[in-house]
């Protein structure tokens, strides 16, 4: 008789390419697939002995009746950097089944970075000068390695780190060609350490003066090492369609695979821009490798700047190192308890972070529905009061927009959270449940599985999330993180 490691029972399989569920049981052993085999049926497919087996154990087995099995999501937009070394249960993320982040986005990562002095936005979104420790992705890699986390980890480089460092924090200008030769080096070298691709912060004050060609020279260097390109845009609001058509450029320009991170038409000037957008997104998918990602809230959340605050509707502040016990307070209420501006009130609290609710609901929808669009927290962990997404976001698109709301079947829900991510990502054999591919792995109640973390209360964990695994071993059950640290460190393809 063999002897495996999980027997997965009597669940309906959704397997993350978007085609309709169906009965079966999955076999895993030494953390892949090693068997998917309808509940009727007592085969199981051995790949090792290739034939059928029907007399098997398993040292554990898992009753997941009336549960779906869907692969674990993949949150393609995070800032766990470091969140994964300062929390290794990764709770926020296991809760709602996420078993793979990628880091780095928006143009900042922990790595590559040894620059020591002062930084601007938004790079203080990952921390304090101290979490800055690895000048190399080799080294950041290396320490992941001796200490995972739940969670698989794929880190991007980001832009304003080459920049900020290559430009000696000269920042507020273009690059020079010297300038960028050795931003181009820097890169190189951490797609050769295991970086997946660059990601900019066109919209902040580290990476706002930097021209299209900037970026263009820099995105070349990409499709050698099958990089990919992120970009939270020059603008998304009232330049949000130039903005579309910058990025279109670049991809085109530099051929290189591209993704649009959290994309939104902030402020209300704005709103009904989506279909302009989105038309042109999907005009130019026909001639490029074009994506997006978005998150299933309309408010937004990252440093607290006067732009970002002029055109929202309400802002709460959810940290600030001067006064670090206001989090969660609205911010026009502090600027009257301080008998000062709006604007005196920023300079006051500053540095700090804020959720700016700034987005409209048919917008929002749109951009969940767009064929192929993937989705992504772009939750920030550290700060004391974050935004519900940190905690919500897979759960709400399953539980809100396609089971209350019917934007789309369960099955495409859990495509654009899983086979579409690793396809756009590169992220092999993860991402669909197939006999040879890793076991991440979730099982959720389809009836109950929803959101419950609010903006009042934003670390609750989801309902309906029963059991994640990670590469082969749970890290999530009844409710709470076990001590299983199964995480890899996903490094990029290497064609060079």
């Amino acid at each position: 008789m063999n002897i495996f490691d999980v027997h997965i029972k009597n669940g309906e399989v959704i397997d993350g390419t978007g085609a309709p569920k169906f009965k079966s049981d999955i076999v895993i052993n030494k953390g892949k697939i090693i068997g998917i085999f309808p509940a009727e049926n007592g085969d199981v497919r051995d790949p090792s002995e290739n034939h059928f087996l029907s007399n098997f154990r398993a040292k554990h087995t898992i009753n997941a009746e009336n549960k779906i099995i869907s692969p674990g999501f993949i949150d393609v937009h995070t800032h766990d950097d470091d969140n994964v070394f300062l929390d290794p249960s990764m709770s926020s993320k296991i809760s709602q089944g996420v078993t793979t982040c990628v880091a780095g986005n928006c143009g900042i990562s922990l790595a590559p970075f040894s620059y020591k002095g002062e930084v601007p936005a938004p790079i203080a979104l990952l921390g304090k000068s101290e979490v800055f420790r690895f000048p190399r992705v080799s080294n950041y890699k290396e320490e992941f390695n001796n200490k995972p986390s739940s969670v698989n980890l794929a880190l991007l480089t980001g832009h304003s780190m080459l920049r900020l460092e290559a430009m000696n924090g000269e920042f507020a200008r273009p690059a020079t060609t010297k300038e960028i030769s050795k931003m181009i080096v820097k890169l190189k070298l951490a797609l050769a350490d295991g970086s997946i691709g660059l990601s900019t912060g066109l919209a902040y004050p580290a990476a706002n003066d930097a021209p299209t060609s900037e970026i263009i020279e820099l995105a070349k260097i990409l499709p050698e090492f099958d990089g990919i390109f992120t970009t939270h845009m020059r603008n998304e609001a009232v330049d949000v369609i130039k903005s579309v058509n910058e990025t279109i450029n670049i991809s085109s320009t530099a051929k290189v695979r591209t993704v649009i991170s959290h994309h939104k038409c902030a402020g209300r000037e704005n709103w009904g821009k989506s279909k302009k957008t989105l038309e042109l997104i999907g005009e130019a998918k026909k001639n490029n490798f074009l994506d997006l990602d978005c998150y299933p809230y309309t408010a937004s959340s990252t440093m607290l700047l006067k732009s970002f605050v002029k055109r929202a509707d309400k802002v709460l502040v959810t940290w600030s190192d001067n006064y670090p016990d206001i989090s969660g307070q609205d911010l026009n209420d502090l600027a009257q308890q301080f008998g000062i501006s709006i604007d005196e009130t920023i300079d006051k609290l500053y540095p700090a972070g804020a959720i700016y609710f700034q987005m409209d609901d048919q917008d929002l929808n749109r951009i969940l529905q767009f064929p192929g669009s993937m989705i992504g927290s772009d939750g920030i962990p550290g700060d004391r009061h974050p935004h519900p997404r940190l905690w919500g976001t897979f759960p709400r698109v399953l539980g809100k927009y396609s089971r209350e709301m019917q934007l789309f079947p369960l099955e495409e829900a859990v495509y654009k959270m899983t086979g579409k991510s690793a396809s756009v990502f590169g992220l092999e054999k993860r991402g669909i449940i197939d006999v040879g591919n890793y076991a991440d792995l979730v099982i959720f109640n389809p009836e109950t599985v929803i959101d419950k973390a609010s903006y009042q209360s934003p670390k609750l964990h989801a309902d309906g999330i029963e059991n994640v695994l990670v590469n082969g071993e749970v890290v999530w059950q009844e409710d709470s993180a076990t001590q299983n640290r199964p995480g890899m460190f996903l490094e990029g393809k290497k064609f060079h």
